[in-house]
């Protein structure tokens, strides 16, 4: 009943004299009306709210809280280990930090000297950063004025004096923190990591202060480990030789270019005596690439019985023990072969030498532990010497016959006259 009293109401609606876009419109808008009555009664408010004016300010508040809340908790979380734009804040900060673990009675956790060298580091790189920009926008704004009048010349020294104060802001602030860390590494409560070491020297070399790599890497191998938990403090020796107290090559080879860029021969052989030339880098070296082989070929004799084993069940032509033993000793001679002969390709392969070569009779398990050194020192005699190949063999000087008597020493020829350019 109720449906047969609703359409002649809806009929009289749409019988009412109007114009055909105003009927078509309020057609559809009764259609879409039973569409949002299924949802909530805010919903249901909104809509009402939203057709007579077209906006409605109750629509806004429920999509602009949520943003709000979700930038608050990212916030809240990520402003804990920030650090300050300005240099100067930041350093303080952190001399604030080493302050604390410096005038503690107790031994620092390794966590917590490797965030003070990580903050020390951002701090570093943000201040080159903004050197390299500085540099390339100068050098862009010099080419642009070249041609342009001389009207601007007193805003350009303007601007170059306060260049020169941030500049000088800026070097106050990278050194002190080069010393701090060296302070940091040479307190005897802080036990020097890998982690820790590898910030250090990546702080230096942005730096560009390689002084004390040589004493910090010695410090690696040989200083004491404190023992936690122990009032006072207790130190226990460490082995110098041990694997885990050998500096990576990456880190050697980054301080060994830092000091070459500063033209510093003694600071240099310092540096590869400490890294390359230690007993624990050896020993690393050995643990690292030769152990996995080494086992092989320990592991090759039960191997190649029991590959002779089986194989001689293949066979009906003589006895399985003398079949057994040809497959043997078949198996392990080829073995044995084919394995030195790729011994002795790896350890007398030159093609990587260019001024420094070993001496001849030189052991090829010397060549092949020692190759890291012969590198190093390659590098040093590319940097100090003529660029030139046709010129190399005319360098003079005391720095120059200096690296040459310690090349010598080592074992190795210093521009060998066979190798060298048009001598062949």
């Amino acid at each position: 009943m109720k449906g047969i009293t609703f359409r002649p109401q809806r009929s009289a609606r749409l019988q009412v004299p109007i114009c055909q876009f105003c009927q078509f419109s309020t057609v559809r808008a009764g259609h879409r009306r039973p569409i949002s009555q299924p949802y909530t009664p805010t919903s249901l408010q909104y809509s009402r709210d939203v057709y007579p004016g077209l906006r409605s300010k109750r629509t806004w508040t429920v999509p602009l809280t949520a943003p709000q809340s979700v930038s608050r908790r990212f916030a809240s979380s990520t402003s804990k280990n920030s650090i300050p734009a300005d240099p100067e804040l930041a350093l303080q900060q952190v001399q604030q930090e080493f302050r604390a673990i410096r005038d503690a009675d107790s031994v620092p956790l390794d966590e917590t000297v490797v965030q003070l060298l990580q903050k020390c580091q951002k701090i570093v790189e943000s201040i080159v950063l903004q050197e390299h920009d500085h540099q390339g926008g100068s050098t862009n704004k010099d080419e642009g004025n070249a041609t342009s009048s001389l009207l601007g010349l007193e805003e350009k020294n303007q601007s170059a004096q306060r260049s020169n104060v941030s500049k000088s802001t800026e070097r106050r602030v990278t050194d002190s923190i080069s010393q701090l860390a060296n302070e940091l590494l040479r307190d005897e409560k802080v036990f020097i990591s890998p982690g820790a070491l590898e910030y250090y020297t990546k702080i230096q070399t942005l730096v560009k202060n390689a002084e004390h790599f040589p004493e910090i890497f010695a410090l690696y191998a040989n200083k004491p480990v404190p023992q936690a938990n122990s009032s006072p403090i207790k130190y226990r020796p460490q082995d110098p030789k041990s694997v885990n107290n050998a500096v990576p090559s990456e880190l050697a080879n980054m301080a060994l270019d830092v000091a070459i860029d500063q033209k510093n021969l003694p600071l240099v052989l310092a540096i590869i005596d400490n890294t390359f030339c230690a007993p624990a880098f050896y020993r690393a070296k050995v643990f690292k690439k030769a152990a996995l082989p080494l086992s092989g070929l320990a592991a090759a004799p039960a191997a190649s019985y029991a590959v002779a084993s089986w194989a001689s069940t293949l066979q009906n032509t003589m006895d399985p023990s003398t079949a057994t033993g040809i497959a043997f000793a078949a198996t392990l001679a080829y073995i044995g072969f084919t394995s030195s002969v790729g011994i002795i390709a790896i350890t007398t392969a030159n093609d990587q030498m260019e001024r420094v070569v070993w001496l001849p009779g030189m052991p090829l398990r010397q060549r092949w532990l020692r190759e890291e050194e012969r590198a190093a020192l390659d590098k040093v005699a590319c940097a100090w010497g003529f660029k030139d190949p046709w010129r190399r063999g005319e360098e003079e000087g005391e720095e120059w016959e200096a690296l040459r008597e310690f090349i010598g020493i080592r074992g190795m020829i210093l521009d060998k006259s066979d190798l060298m350019e048009g001598m062949q």
